[in-house]
């Protein structure tokens, strides 16, 4: 099997892998201030009420991709 295979084997598979690579602003991240932070009403991000989303590119990986994206 090759390293793409296995990485691309699962959405899990590849979250865990991207969610490892030391990014310090990844499309998920945007994804996620563009779904949840807009309309947030808390004063810090410790409380975060989606903080299972936050830095998880695994949610992100399962979204629907948008027309025209490269």
């Amino acid at each position: 099997m090759r390293i793409y295979e296995e990485l691309t084997e699962s959405p899990e598979t590849l979250g865990t892998f991207l969610k490892s690579l030391p990014v310090l602003d990844a499309p998920w991240d945007t994804a996620f201030q563009k779904t949840f932070c807009g309309e947030c009403k808390e004063e810090s991000c410790d409380n975060c009420p989606n903080g299972k989303y936050r830095n998880n590119p695994e949610w992100w990986l399962k979204l629907k991709a948008e027309r025209g994206r490269k």
